[in-house]
């Protein structure tokens, strides 16, 4: 019998706190953290990706959490960032919408979906970064994807605040009210 994964995405623009909760998640759960594949594709290439290979990565990111699913022994991945945020970035930065539909369709397969607040201090991260007024602009762009998107197709989002202390304890918590073996 395979074991039931269960799965937390995480959303939230630049420097709002992704990986340091997904490290978190990792240790306290414990979890599988599936890294950003956005990132790692910025680090291999010196640039980030043009508007064509946008669904790709989106598609990447989903594959890589399906097979740490398939491999995961502590029961739980954690995506940082969710295949959402590549559609966040493709109407940031081309002006296109229509990723979020598919990533829509893909967050539906999450158990929890936490949303990362832009209130911890940003800080510069070499070429993957853009500012605090990019960051605000993700944000905002989240939550308007969660007000017409996501709520409306059942996807419930809990917002996460505060240092990363209580970032994690109210991740935690979010999670303990899930209850235990959920089917995703």
């Amino acid at each position: 019998m395979t074991e039931l994964v269960r799965r937390i995405g995480l959303l939230g623009g630049e420097c709002s706190g992704k990986s340091t909760l997904a490290r978190d998640l990792a240790r306290t759960l414990p979890a599988c953290v599936v890294t950003e594949r956005l990132r790692d594709f910025v680090e291999a290439n010196g640039r980030a990706p043009f508007q064509h290979e946008q669904v790709g990565l989106m598609l990447a990111q989903q594959a890589a959490e399906d097979d740490a699913a398939a491999a995961c022994r502590a029961g739980v991945v954690v995506g940082d960032s969710a295949p959402l945020m590549i559609a966040v970035y493709s109407v940031v930065y081309f002006d296109d919408p229509t990723l979020i539909g598919p990533a829509v369709d893909l967050a539906r397969g999450y158990d929890l979906t936490l949303w990362c607040d832009v209130d911890l201090p940003w800080e510069p991260d070499g070429i993957q970064r853009d500012g605090p007024d990019v960051r605000q602009r993700e944000h905002d762009i989240i939550r308007d994807i969660i007000r017409d998107h996501l709520t409306p197709a059942g996807v419930h989002v809990e917002l996460i605040s505060g240092g990363p202390d209580a970032r994690a304890e109210s991740a935690r918590r979010a999670w303990q009210l899930l209850g235990p073996n959920q089917p995703t």
